[in-house]
């Protein structure tokens, strides 16, 4: 023990010194008397000092053992566990002691050990005492032993910062307040925005001291939120956010649109402006984002039908405890190509005029019920023209040659936009093969690129049709006030790509696209908001290792270079292992849900502890392992259902796709289309549905397409009132069937 001359100042928790003869420790303390020669134990001083950490209404739930082969480390310690603290396991965080600090960790590897040397010595035993009689005279004994990686250890002083090991003593389970400090809450400079849900070994409990019972009458464990810092996930500190998993575990693509929600309210109560970007690639996943999870009134038998259950009073209270609203996406968007075959091609017109047409039911998605794409799904279509600026996306490698890149290079010059421009080219190229000069010989060459050059240049542009699908026009386009995927964003605003149906090829040319004109006004700062996250799934296919390529490229730009420009890029892949290491290094934010055995053998786990990758091969679903750059390791949570409506259950419910398909009353098509039209002037439901009643739906979905049309054709002239339009055609229909 060390020894110094009384200071003159008190003690840091005001306590009184002892007596002058009292010794004093190397911090200006009073040592212990129970310090003696012997191990050092916490004093009570030290407990009374970081009680608000501790749950001293469990009790102590172990002791810290340190051994010549296992000594305690600065981030790591053992403890063996009472056999009382039965709810004690992994991905728990205790509180433990050094000399003047509380140090905070996580439950990482458990072990039973006892006093054999081998397997046999046990099996030797057990058929002596079954020889002796049924009644053991005595137990073997065993201790449980836990690993605990540290999160952070808490001084007595607030400037000084400890990594003195863990002594021997007493543990305890951690209390809220404890874990926020260890997650380093106290040091964010952005805001706080709630990623996930940690559940510990201890039980909740209410004022009086009692242990609170759940609705299904369990004691309810002690529940704190995982938070992260806002200028590390969203820049400029660090930035970007990135999932990996099995798929088909609706773990990945659920916590992303809850993440995503969660900034978007905390961005909304710090008045600051955030958008996202989202590209859905499997089926309707991201297609219903703003119909809430649980059903607005009168929707609860269509709910109730395909099996939405909405969400349950543990998952509000996780909801309230997060301070987030379970609400779905209020300002969506989805973007869409055609479907091949689909596109519009006006027979006069040298250009589509897309604003100008109702593409629903034309487009190559899922989302195409009446009334439920009307100011929320939107047309992708595309000219000639930006293919010639990305020939290496739409023609195969072996194909591009010189010759080929040269001739690409001369319809670049001659500005031509349109297939139907690249037609009457071929035309002219062709008449004037066929021109003979003086001698009767036709040429060879038209302005420098020989006939064979073009000839292979027709037939690669003949092919692009069929091979984009309803994505390329043979036309020119225009949108007119239709909006576009990749143009400036609102405030709360979220804009979904569906490219779920689209081939290989348009899928790479339509993110490929999008991504780099966003790029594009991230650098001249014309985003529109202050941040703007941009989610990408299969992030292994467009930027995989050791890739090369467009996207791959401006993909690792963003990650490189996004948070200063405010585009933060949330990826998610199945194999991390198969990403490229730019993109994870500049990645400050890591979620791990179930992950195959043979990805995780890869480098890109090797920081895992043994146990952590164990527990990551049969995580259950909404359950994921955060690392994030203020945690020291990584952490264990679970996160609610998401506030939106599931995919299926949304094309079940509002598109009426499946067996269980409920459609509901043919007036609802109509009423919607005037609720987005005419907000609270609308009429009720009731009364659309009576003037509906007795036609056919496709009746009253045709009327609703002229209503909107003319809407948007009228926006803003006196007299136009949509209801007034829709019960003037609604007569007629009626007048005819009668």
């Amino acid at each position: 023990m060390v020894t110094t001359t009384r200071p003159t100042h008190t003690p840091l928790d005001g306590a009184p010194f002892g007596d002058d003869d009292e010794p004093i420790g190397a911090n200006g303390r009073p040592a212990p008397d129970d310090w003696g020669d012997g191990p050092i134990e916490p004093t009570p001083r030290l407990v009374d000092h970081f009680a608000a950490l501790i749950d001293g209404t469990t009790g102590v739930i172990g002791r810290v053992v340190g051994s010549e082969k296992e000594p305690a480390g600065a981030h790591h310690f053992a403890f063996w566990a009472a056999d009382s603290a039965l709810t004690l396991d992994v991905g728990h965080i205790v509180v433990a002691f050094s000399e003047e600090a509380a140090v905070i960790g996580v439950v990482d590897e458990p072990r039973r050990y006892s006093d054999l040397r081998t397997f046999l010595d046990d099996y030797f035993d057990r058929h002596i005492e079954e020889a002796l009689g049924e009644d053991q005279p005595t137990l073997r004994p065993e201790i449980l032993v836990f690993t605990v990686n540290v999160l952070a250890t808490e001084h007595l002083r607030a400037d000084v910062d400890s990594h003195r090991p863990a002594v021997a003593g007493p543990v305890y389970f951690a209390t809220p307040e404890a874990i926020e400090r260890a997650l380093g809450r106290d040091d964010y400079t952005g805001m706080p925005v709630p990623a996930l849900m940690h559940t510990n070994g201890n039980y909740e409990r209410h004022p009086d001291g009692t242990v609170r019972t759940g609705d299904d009458g369990n004691l309810v464990f002690q529940r704190s939120p995982i938070w992260l810092d806002g200028d590390y996930l969203l820049g400029p500190e660090a930035g970007h956010a990135n999932w990996t998993g099995q798929s088909g575990l609706a773990t990945k693509t659920s916590h992303a649109l809850f993440l995503t929600s969660a900034i978007f309210q905390k961005s909304r109560d710090e008045r600051k402006t955030v958008a996202a970007l989202m590209f859905n690639v499997k089926g309707p996943d991201l297609l219903w984002l703003d119909k809430p999870a649980d059903p607005a009134p009168g929707m609860e038998d269509r709910y109730a039908a395909t099996g939405a259950r909405g969400l349950d009073e543990l998952t509000r209270a996780a909801y309230q405890a997060l301070g987030l609203e379970a609400r779905p996406f209020s300002a969506f968007r989805v973007f869409a190509p055609f479907k091949p075959g689909a596109a519009p091609e006006p027979s006069h017109q040298d250009v589509v005029r897309l604003d100008a047409r109702a593409a629903r039911g034309n487009l190559n998605t899922k989302r195409t019920a009446a009334g439920e794409t009307e100011d929320v799904v939107f047309p992708i279509l595309w000219p000639l023209e930006p293919l010639l600026y990305m020939p290496h996306k739409v023609f195969d490698h072996g194909d591009l040659d010189d010759k080929l890149m040269g001739f690409i290079y001369e319809l670049r010059e001659r500005n031509i936009v349109s297939m139907d421009e690249l037609t009457a080219l071929f035309a002219q190229i062709d008449a004037h093969f066929q021109e003979e000069d003086g001698s009767g010989r036709s040429p060879d060459n038209w302005h420098g690129h020989h006939k064979f050059t073009i000839n292979k240049a027709r037939n690669r542009f003949k092919g692009l049709p069929g091979k984009l699908g309803g994505l390329l026009s043979t036309k020119a386009v225009e949108y007119g006030s239709l909006p576009k995927p990749e143009e400036k964003f609102a405030d709360q605003e979220l804009r979904v790509v569906d490219i779920a149906g689209c081939n290989s090829v348009a899928q790479e040319l339509i993110v490929t696209t999008i991504i780099q004109e966003i790029w594009k006004l991230a650098e001249q700062q014309k985003l529109g908001v202050g941040k703007l996250v941009v989610f990408v799934d299969e992030l292994n296919k467009y930027a995989p290792g050791g890739g090369q390529g467009g996207l791959r490229d401006t993909l690792v730009d963003i990650a490189a270079r996004g948070r200063h420009l405010n585009v933060v890029l949330f990826g998610a892949q199945q194999f991390r292992s198969k990403v490229d290491d730019e993109i994870l290094g500049n990645c400050g934010t890591a979620f791990y849900g179930r992950v195959g055995d043979e990805e995780i053998v890869n480098s890109a786990y090797r920081s895992l502890t043994e146990t952590t990758k164990a527990e990551l091969l049969g995580l259950r679903k909404g359950r994921l392992l955060v690392r994030h750059a203020h945690f020291r390791t990584p952490l264990f949570g679970s996160f609610p259902f998401p506030p939106t409506l599931n995919g299926m259950h949304g094309q079940t419910i509002f598109n009426g796709d499946g067996p269980n398909g409920t459609g509901g009353h043919v007036g609802d098509v109509l009423l919607k289309v005037l609720q987005r039209k005419m907000g609270v002037k609308a009429p009720s439901g009731a009364e659309v549905r009576a003037a509906c009643e007795g036609l056919d739906p496709t009746e009253v979905e045709e009327i609703g397409d002229k209503v909107d049309q003319a809407a948007r054709e009228r926006a803003g002239q006196a007299g136009m009132n949509p209801w007034t339009m829709a019960q003037g055609l609604l007569r007629k229909r009626q007048e005819r069937r009668r």
